[in-house]
């Protein structure tokens, strides 16, 4: 297992409308959306990256497989030319962030409807349908459209940092066909409009994931999609959200807030009871006016603008816990207003958690680093090369800050003799987004190049040029 498992408590979240969102147990267990989610089954495209002068090869684009589609071939490669560097400078080799992707084997009974990469190195979410007939799991039918309204929010500015990190994440969608739900269903799911929650069969939920997704794929998140458009919803470990709501997008959004990252809500008592009980939740509320505890202190005063606003210190219903923002994602999430969005300290926390399950920033290297004699270039196959940022060093001395993935040393006419080369490769994010580490609570221990760090890897080679 690659994963750290971390251990929680499955609460569940009901969102109530019109202008608050509650949550409580339900079951006591605890770039354009998803080319190829439309549906269509059409295989997706991938254009070469342009290279620099004395660049290699740009990498080959890729597709994404549309629900019943075949996978994409991936584009074509660019071509580059030899260049006449100086001995010792820097050659770049284009922005070409890796091999084409293979495609993700979802299972018998299931599509991908977002694969960005090798399982082992990304954020691996599976999401179940539960009362969907035949037609309606086939391409462009209900399913289809419940997912495409799900990434619609997820991977949109308000959904950030997910669109930041789209790359990093793949999605398995399984259709299983099923009578309607709130009866015989195959997962047993409904809903009651008092609570606003959704159940469903917990046990038979994961045992289908089991019996479905391949044991090379290993889930870090799970969900429940209903074919409804009642208000039903609840987070925790399985989280279950009704596709057929008008605010379906915000209620999955929401709902994963709970059941992936732990964060807290942001409305009446800010689950004063559940902060209070589990250190590891609710990054979010505080239980100290003006003071937040190591939570998000070094968030105080930044206008997150567009936005949630200034973060600060507000107080929730009984004037015992306190929210960052006066209105985000885990409040009132309703429309497509910026206050809607994650605010500054639930953001952060997003990125910590995707680096618990992303182990490096690269997928591979080329060469792999050690001893190499006359290499025409190094590569460091990055996840996205517009979030990851890789410097280049020659004994010592940087010779690219964020040069790219490639190193054409051969154009670079280093002299005859051994050399050491280093690649930083790291997640280039800024203060707008990670500001609260080091740390180790609250995932922070994966950020950055210490003894748990993920996002922040150096590869050394030994180049002999003869």
């Amino acid at each position: 297992m690659h994963r750290q498992i971390i251990a929680f408590s499955a609460f569940g979240a009901a969102l109530v409308l019109p202008m608050l969102v509650g949550c409580s147990s339900s079951d006591g267990t605890g770039d354009s959306p998803g080319a190829g989610g439309n549906g269509t089954g059409t295989s997706g495209s991938g254009t070469g990256a342009t290279t620099t002068t004395g660049g290699m090869v740009g990498a080959a684009g890729s597709g994404v497989v549309g629900p019943g589609g075949t996978a994409s071939s991936g584009g074509a490669a660019g071509a580059g030319t030899s260049g006449t560097g100086t001995a010792g400078s820097f050659v770049g080799g284009g922005t070409g962030g890796g091999p084409m992707v293979m495609p993700l084997d979802c299972g018998k009974n299931g599509t991908a409807l977002e694969q960005h990469g090798p399982p082992e190195n990304r954020l691996n979410y599976v999401i179940v349908g539960d009362g969907y007939s035949e037609a309606e799991l086939m391409p462009g039918g209900a399913l289809d459209k419940h997912m495409e309204a799900m990434l619609n929010k997820r991977f949109s500015e308000i959904g950030q940092p997910y669109l930041r990190y789209r790359k990093f994440i793949n999605i398995c969608v399984l259709r299983i066909p099923s009578t309607p739900i709130c009866g015989s269903s195959e997962f047993g799911c409904c809903g009651n409009d008092s609570s606003r929650l959704a159940n469903c069969n917990t046990q038979a939920v994961n045992s289908a994931i089991d019996e479905n997704i391949p044991e090379t794929l290993e889930v870090d998140w799970r969900s429940v999609v209903l074919n409804g458009s009642s208000w039903w919803n609840s987070g925790g470990q399985l989280m279950m959200w009704s596709g057929g709501n008008k605010d379906a997008g915000g209620a999955a959004t929401h709902e994963g807030g709970h059941g992936h990252n732990f964060i807290s809500d942001e409305y009446g008592n800010c689950e004063q009871g559940r902060v209070s009980s589990q250190a590891t939740y609710g990054v979010n509320v505080s239980l100290t006016d003006n003071s937040s505890k190591d939570k998000w202190d070094g968030w105080l005063d930044y206008d997150q603008s567009p936005g949630t606003g200034m973060q600060g210190f507000f107080a929730c219903d009984g004037g015992q816990t306190w929210r960052p923002t006066d209105n985000s994602m885990m409040n009132s999430l309703f429309g497509d207003d910026p206050d809607t969005s994650y605010n500054a300290v639930s953001r952060e926390k997003i990125v910590m958690d995707i680096w618990r399950v992303v182990m490096t920033p690269y997928d591979s290297v080329e060469p792999p680093a050690g001893p190499v004699t006359n290499p025409t270039a190094l590569t460091v196959n990055v996840i996205d090369p517009e979030v990851i940022n890789v410097d280049w060093s020659v004994d010592g001395n940087v010779v690219a800050m964020d040069g790219g993935p490639t190193y054409a040393i051969g154009a670079a006419k280093l002299a005859p003799g051994t050399h050491m080369v280093t690649a930083r490769a790291y997640d280039n994010a800024g203060k707008d987004l990670v500001r609260q580490v080091p740390g180790t609570t609250f995932n922070r221990q994966y950020w950055g190049a210490g003894a748990m760090g993920h996002s922040d890897k150096t590869l050394t080679w030994t180049v002999t040029i003869q």
